[in-house]
């Protein structure tokens, strides 16, 4: 039972969201290495190093605004019980999607993040 990876998650308007991926090439000097529609929700991503950015409308993103991190794990099974061992409270989730399982939950001290499970290539 690891954490794998932790990513932050930003928020932009969509007339902001090519500049601001523009931004986080330059400020980490690397390329952009995956974008994505999540069109259930009209909200465009865009995943920069250890920068995660949505874009979309106010409604889109005020359901998804409060999130403030992705933490990669490599057991979501494991995972699930011991964070609730431990005080941490399952707010949706677990649920598959198109690039593994996640599940969000607020940690004890008040941090909302997704615990996210990659989908694995077997």
């Amino acid at each position: 039972m690891l954490v794998t990876d932790r990513i932050l998650r930003l928020y932009t308007d969509k007339e902001k969201f090519e500049s601001t991926i523009a931004f986080y090439e330059n400020i980490q000097g690397i390329d952009c290495e995956m974008r994505f529609n999540i069109a259930e929700r009209d909200i465009q991503g865009a995943k920069i190093g250890g920068v995660l950015i949505l874009s979309g409308e106010k409604e889109s993103l005020d359901p998804v605004r409060d999130i403030q991190a992705i933490f990669y794990v490599d057991s979501l099974g494991e995972f699930e019980p011991w964070l609730k061992e431990n005080g941490a409270e399952i707010v949706h989730g677990p649920h598959s999607n198109a690039f593994g399982k996640n599940m969000m939950v607020r940690n004890p001290d008040g941090l909302l993040v997704e615990y996210f499970e990659a989908k694995t290539d077997k």
